[in-house]
């Protein structure tokens, strides 16, 4: 039986949790999908420090310490990753831990379990949380040894677009790339390449996040697809390339915006594409009256996708009366 996973959403919630236990954990995902980010990101928000220790990087001799003498007896000196201010907080990030050779999976047994190793002990106020790719993401990945495994809980992570659209719009993501995924969220994350594919590259929340910065740098997007290819794989750059071209038939998003004009396209991929453009270029309150008009001429499951797109970038949309009368509508279809 193959136990569920969660999204990044989720994952913050159950990491919160395991924070506050002292529960060490494991976060299991493929790479680029936001692990290393997502533990950042939550010491951040609850005011931890984080150590982020590549695991894969070291050698077993290198956690314990380098032996010395002190007073006629070998003592082991601590490396500087692990914290030794009793009175600090923090996450201890033990990331690539599947990828590390299994004397260094052996070293930190004692240290996940009784937060020790050696001589050292981790201060009461650090919190252990692990990391590593999937063992069939065809990377240098081992099995965890089971008293390893069995000392921690193990969440498996999986890229959501849901949940990559929501960081991605508060992150400036381009629209181009946020339309897409709209269209076709099954390719936020692709399968790995096999070896014997000469472009190594494939889909990840990280390599479309890499793309946007390039997009947001270029001019003629036409100029750059060796590029796309390079950075999310040959076949989803090609969808990619003909849904950008989609955006020369679209209605003037500025005259929406402005409330000229009502013109609405008839393809699926164009509605996308002009969604996520309308919530791109949207910049003040004034619009939002004009987008909860527009948004009446659309297909249901569009309006209801820009309103709700709408409030995430602009909450004081609510505090419109014209939003509630548009609740009154739609407020049946709002999840």
């Amino acid at each position: 039986m193959i136990t569920p996973s969660i999204g990044t959403t989720e994952l913050y919630k159950q990491l919160s949790v395991l924070l506050k236990t002292d529960t060490p954990v494991f976060l299991h995902g493929s790479p680029g999908i936001g692990k290393s980010y997502i533990v950042n990101d939550i010491a951040k928000q609850e005011g931890l420090e984080i150590m982020d220790v590549r695991l894969s990087q070291l050698d077993a001799v290198d956690l314990r310490g380098i032996p010395t003498i002190k007073e006629h007896q070998t003592v082991w000196m601590p490396p500087i990753f692990l914290p030794t201010d009793a009175k600090s907080e923090g996450i201890l990030f033990l990331d690539e831990l599947n990828s590390a050779p299994l004397s260094v999976q052996a070293a930190i047994y004692q240290l996940v379990l009784d937060r020790k190793i050696g001589e050292y002990s981790l201060p009461k106020g650090w919190r252990i949380v692990c990391a590593g790719n999937k063992i069939n993401d065809k990377g240098i990945v081992f099995k965890l040894p089971s008293p390893l495994s069995n000392r921690m809980v193990h969440l498996v992570l999986e890229a959501k677009f849901d949940d990559f659209k929501l960081w991605a719009m508060k992150h400036d993501v381009h629209h181009f790339i946020i339309g897409f995924l709209a269209f076709r969220p099954d390719l936020l994350s692709s399968e790995i390449p096999s070896y014997a594919e000469t472009n190594p590259a494939f889909c990840s929340p990280r390599a479309w996040n890499m793309l946007s910065h390039i997009l947001k740098n270029t001019t003629d997007i036409h100029s750059i697809h060796p590029i796309i290819y390079g950075t999310i794989g040959y076949a989803a750059g090609v969808e990619f390339i003909a849904f950008v071209n989609v955006y020369k038939t679209l209605p003037d998003v500025d005259a929406i915006l402005a409330g000229e004009t009502l013109g609405i396209p008839n393809e699926p991929s164009a509605l996308y594409a002009l969604c996520a453009a309308l919530i791109e270029r949207y910049s003040a309150l004034s619009q939002a009256e004009h987008l909860l008009a527009y948004s009446k001429h659309l297909p249901t499951e569009f309006a209801v996708m820009l309103i709700k797109d709408l409030i995430i970038k602009d909450e004081e949309i609510a505090m419109l009366e014209s939003f509630d009368a548009w609740m009154e509508r739609y407020g049946d279809y709002i999840i």
